[in-house]
């Protein structure tokens, strides 16, 4: 421990506001603490925590693509995802977010003087919450868009949370073989048991290095930067490309319909059964994303596209693969506090 540590966990705010609001849902209680206002806004909520259940089957051992996919799982975070809050009539807009178990932060001063400052400007400790080891808590952090003030809040302001939850991840993998320049179907059975239809209308090879070239030659891309700062740029990410996808080697894209309203994430079985290590770099330099050309497909369903992040030669013709996830979508809904 030394001054330095405080010096870099030391906050100040310009305004703090306590809502104090408990929220109890599906056995579950959480409890919106406030907000603070310095160079953005931002909102804190204390939820449960419980580590998942991949992440208690963890073993010792070889870990691979596949092993650590499965034990991701699907983070329980309930608020993290809100789009909007109303405070009474205030829209508070959020444009991200951050959520950690306090567990992990017993020596982060700066959640210690966060709590205390709210308990000092008047933030009373719900009985239910007193006495709650960290260990069973984590905090959200909802960053709020363009405010140069706080809202009013009191016991009686209505609140009303919009919620946009990510999709639930459920794993399939299903093994299936893919064809260059050949379409396919099959069925594989969701989460729910019921049977679903997968048309796969195209399976092309896609040219990393072409397509990051394009980017580089569209101003979207290259607004506000200079010769030589667009030089540095392109070199480095050049050099990151080469790392997991070497020049002339290429990604495999995937266009399909699915009979359900779900999208499907494809990996090589190469991928899934090789090490971290084996594949240094990434696609999401790139935020590679297939997207068709055509709303729907020779079937009539909405045509997605999926990207297999695996470089293959450009004369390769079979890729076994697998259809490892499908996403289910979750509709917008809204809560009143």
């Amino acid at each position: 421990m030394d001054f330095r540590t405080l010096e870099e966990a030391h906050q100040t705010w310009q305004e703090i506001r306590v809502i104090g609001r408990t929220i109890e849902r599906k056995g579950k209680k959480y409890h919106m603490v406030g907000m603070t206002l310095a160079d953005e806004a931002k909102l804190y909520i204390l939820e449960p925590y419980e580590e998942s259940e991949h992440g208690r089957r963890r073993r010792k051992g070889i870990r691979n693509h596949r092993r650590i996919l499965k034990e991701q799982g699907n983070p329980d975070v309930c608020y993290l995802h809100c789009s909007d809050i109303y405070l009474g009539k205030e829209r508070l807009q959020v444009q991200g977010g951050s959520s950690g178990p306090l567990m992990d932060s017993f020596l982060d001063y700066g959640n210690v003087q966060l709590f205390l400052a709210m308990m000092s400007a008047g933030w009373v400790v719900p009985e239910w919450l007193k006495h709650m080891a960290w260990e069973r808590l984590q905090l959200v952090t909802l960053e709020i868009a363009d405010r140069q003030t706080l809202p009013n809040v009191s016991e009686k302001t209505p609140v009303t949370i919009r919620h946009r939850p990510d999709p639930i991840q459920h794993i399939l993998e299903k093994t299936v073989t893919l064809t260059v320049g050949k379409s396919r179907s099959f069925r594989f059975l969701d989460h729910s048991g019921d049977s679903v239809a997968c048309y796969i209308n195209r399976v092309t090879l896609i040219d990393v290095w072409n397509e990051l070239e394009e980017q580089f030659n569209h101003p979207r891309y290259t607004e506000g930067l200079s010769p030589e700062q667009l030089q540095q740029v392109k070199r480095n990410c050049f050099e990151a490309l080469e790392q997991s996808c070497p020049k002339g080697m290429c990604y495999v894209g995937i266009e399909y319909e699915c009979s359900k309203d779900m999208s499907l994430q494809f990996y090589s079985k190469e991928y899934l059964r090789s090490r971290p290590e084996e594949h240094r770099g990434s696609s999401a330099l790139l935020g590679m994303r297939l997207k068709p050309d055509r709303a729907t497909g020779t079937h009539g369903l909405p045509l997605r596209g999926s990207v297999i992040e695996t470089a293959v030669p450009p004369d390769t013709v079979k890729i076994p693969a697998e259809l490892f996830f499908a996403f289910e979508k979750v509709e917008e809904w809204e809560e009143q506090v």
